[in-house]
């Protein structure tokens, strides 16, 4: 039996749930920056109120649930993961169905092959007067339309949680500010089902196998959904 396992247990059996809570952290080292990421996203978009939904709220959410139903939870860590996992994203999603519009009529497969195609779209970049790295299709747009926002800066953790999966180059990419908006537009850009699952897999630290198990997908679609953003990140991101 997993060290976390039998600590899981103990706690549960001495009713402290402050340490149980903190155990579960252990086992799934990347749910809180999963959660913050689909939170911020969410924000972002207009899915739901800034500042409403809080990562601590759905972390605990989470962690009650699997406190008072423990006698269901699984006893392998791998698999307890994949559970945690699943709790989040319900909870998220849910909050998502509850806040804002959503796709009721399309499954999740279909909308990831309608992204995949939108994934499989380079667009062609160039620098603008100031030298900043740009789309070309924004400086047409720039001649009848007010610019957009610049594209925010990620996290530095975050930032470097990217490079490191996507085996990009860090030198060309850390302190070159042009090329760090260029990271975090390519990530904020991500149809939303695709940006999910790279979540999962950058922030959340989860394998394939894992990815699928929480979102309810084959392996090979979760493989080739990950596959056409890497080639889309190092396309770009080798032409800048």
């Amino acid at each position: 039996m997993q060290k976390s396992i039998a600590a899981l247990k103990q706690h549960h059996a001495n009713a402290d749930r402050e340490a149980f809570f903190h155990e579960l952290l252990d086992v799934a080292p990347g749910l809180e920056g999963y959660v913050r990421n689909r939170l911020g996203n969410a924000e972002h978009n207009g899915l739901i109120p800034s500042g409403l939904y809080t990562t601590d709220d759905i972390l605990d959410d989470v962690f009650l649930y699997a406190y008072e139903h423990f006698s269901d939870m699984a006893e392998d860590e791998s698999e307890l993961r994949v559970m945690l996992f699943q709790l989040a994203n319900d909870r998220l999603d849910a909050i998502i169905r509850e806040e804002a519009w959503h796709h009721d009529a399309l499954s999740l497969e279909a909308v990831l092959e309608d992204e995949l195609r939108q994934l499989n779209e380079i667009p062609q970049m160039t620098t603008d007067a100031d030298g900043d790295i740009v789309m070309v299709e924004d400086l047409d747009d720039a001649e009848i339309e007010p610019p957009e926002p610049r594209a925010l800066l990620l996290e530095d953790s975050f930032e470097d949680e990217i490079i490191g999966q996507l085996g990009l180059e860090g030198a060309v990419i850390r302190g070159n500010r042009a090329m760090e908006q260029l990271l975090a537009r390519l990530y904020t850009e991500l149809p939303a089902q695709s940006r999910i699952l790279f979540d999962l897999w950058t922030r959340g630290k989860l394998s394939i196998d894992e990815i699928a198990g929480v979102r309810g997908l084959s392996v090979r679609h979760v493989q080739d959904v990950l596959n056409r953003i890497q080639r889309r990140f190092e396309s770009l991101i080798a032409h800048s």
